[in-house]
């Protein structure tokens, strides 16, 4: 039986940004309770699922 936990690749990403995005950035991610390096990362992965969904490859 195939196991359901997928394994994961770690992916390094520096991200540069303007400094009004990022503070807006860190001002949702304190709102969420969320570090900032979870923010960006479930950022991220939401952005990627979506752009896959619009393109019909998930």
């Amino acid at each position: 039986m195939e196991s359901a936990q997928k394994s994961h690749s770690k992916v390094e990403v520096k991200l540069f940004l303007h400094p009004d995005d990022h503070h807006r950035a860190l001002a949702a991610a304190k709102t969420l309770k969320l570090a900032e390096r979870e923010f960006f990362a479930l950022a991220l992965h939401l952005g990627a699922n979506q752009i896959l969904r619009q393109s019909d490859l998930a």
